[in-house]
This record gives C-alpha cells, structure tokens and sequence, in this order.
C-alpha cells in the first residue's frame, strides 16, 4: 500500500508539472516550452523597460551597463554592451533564454548557441510593434493581464487624431541631423498627433536629412530631440540663426518642441510621457485612459 502511495504521489507531481507547461512563440515563430517564467537577461534596454512596466523584473537576470529606467534596472547585474557583450559573465549564468530585437546582430544569437542558450527574438522597429512585444513578453513571464493593460493604454494613446489643430501639417522630428523617418516607432508617434510626416518620402527609418531636403519638405512643425535642460537654449539658438532651418515655416512662426531625450530615445512604454508632450504641443488634449 505504501508503494502504491508513493507511485500515485510522483505521479501527481509528475502530472502537476506537465499541466504548468506551456508554449510561448517569438516573432519568428520558434517555440519556446516552460514549465514556468523563465529567468532572462537582455543587452537592450527597451526589453528591460517593457519587463518592467509588465511586473515582470524578478525574471530578469541580468541587463547592459545602458539598462538604466527604472531605478530597479540599474541593480541588475551587468553583462557589458550591445556591441560588446560580457561572454564570460552570460556563460557562467546561463539565463534560461536570452532576449533580443529583430535585426540584432546574428553574431550575437550564434556565439550563446555555442553555450547552449537560446535567443527570443522580438518584432522589428514601429510603434505598433512595441505594443506586440509587451504582449509577447507577457505570455512569455507569465504576465498577460498587466501585458494587456499596458498595450491598451498604449493603443490609446497612439490612436492618430484626424481633429488636430495642426492636423496634416508638415513636421519633422530631429536628433541632431538626423530625422525620425518611415518606419520609425519616433516618426509613427507624428502620425498619433495627427502629424504628416516630412521624412516619409526619403522611405527610410533615420534619414540624415541634406539642407536641400530640409528647404523643400518646409516643415511647418519641428520636434527636435534635448539631450539636456542646460543645452535648451543653444539648440533653440541654432534653429533660428541656421541659415537654412530659419527660413522654415516652423522656426519662422516658433512652432518648435524640444521632447527630452530620456522619453523619445528608447522604444517602450516610456514613450507615453513624450507623446504627452508632443499632443500638448499639438493643442491635444491627453487620452484620459492613460495613467501618466
């Protein structure tokens, strides 16, 4: 009888297993099975954002040494750079699966093949595509509630605005001489404010925008990236000294918005708070369904 019992316990527990597993597919449609949330790591610091705005961050193992919002990321442990991962470190942690972007570096993907770790590959840059990961990782940790409720107030936030005061208006979103283009999660929240984006036509996601371009597209709106609140003033000043942007109808009428650089360079949920500025700008009113 004591036997049978013991056979029917591993049974049960061998049962109770099978029944927490589940399949969880990447962008690419590799499937990944886990009896549980797996414990990760990332050297991208829109993935760590996203597990954190899902409550997932007690599966992240480790991050890069540029993983640092929240406060929490920072704590993490560090395994170097995009560019220059820290093999040796990820090797002796051996995290349960690896997350990464569409496009990374495949060099990447196959050098943790070789220690037996394997890569969740996320979507591609876009806007929408931001709300997609958060679900994705929400199935992945577990976390599909939270995961719903941050995309939902993302798609509410991002729905364009056809009622715009400046609706269809020529704009441009500049980070130094380079402008967010088509395909861009920056040059898509244009699109949410109703925006018509000058870049589109080049047909490139970060243009590096010519003068010639820059006098033919005449951008009556111009956002333009702050790296810092010391640097607000110089950067104003060159827009309206440079020979070729002050002739634009958006210096022309001081139709510029500086978005700090913290909101607008990483694409994840923090975004929000630059889309805030941007649609209030914009004489937009805030989705209500938004919590800031």
């Amino acid at each position: 009888m004591a036997a049978l019992r013991s056979v029917l316990f591993f049974t049960c527990a061998a049962c109770a297993v099978l029944c927490r597993a589940y399949t969880v597919r990447d962008a690419r449609g590799t499937a990944f099975e886990f009896d549980a949330p797996p414990q990760a790591a990332t050297l991208v610091p829109a993935v760590s954002q996203d597990i954190y705005a899902i409550g997932a961050d007690k599966y992240l193992l480790a991050n890069s040494r540029y993983c640092a919002y929240p406060e929490g990321a920072k704590n993490k442990i560090k395994i170097g750079g995009f560019i220059d991962p820290d093999y040796e470190k990820i090797a002796e942690l051996k995290p349960q699966i690896f997350i990464l972007p569409a496009l990374a570096d495949s060099r990447i993907e196959d050098r943790l093949a070789k220690f037996g770790i394997r890569c969740f590959i996320l979507h591609k840059e876009g806007v929408e595509n931001i709300e997609a990961d958060i679900k994705m990782l929400g199935e992945l940790f577990q976390r599909e509630n939270a995961a719903k409720k941050v995309a939902e107030e993302m798609r509410a936030a991002l729905k364009p605005d056809s009622d715009a005061p400046y609706a269809g208006k020529r704009a441009l979103f500049m980070f130094g001489n380079m402008a967010a283009g088509k395909g861009s999660f920056v040059g898509d929240m244009l699109g949410a404010c109703g925006l018509k984006n000058a870049a589109d036509e080049i047909g490139k996601p970060w243009p590096v925008l010519n003068r010639e371009f820059i006098l033919t597209a005449a951008p009556e709106i111009l956002f333009v990236e702050l790296p810092d609140e010391s640097e607000r003033e110089s950067i104003l000043d060159f827009y309206r000294n440079d020979p070729v942007w002050k002739s634009t109808p958006a210096v022309k009428n001081s139709r510029i918005c500086l978005v700090p650089r913290e909101h607008v360079t990483v694409p994840s949920p923090r975004i929000l708070k630059a889309l805030e500025i941007m649609r209030e700008f914009c004489g937009l009113q805030y989705p209500a369904t938004v919590s800031k």
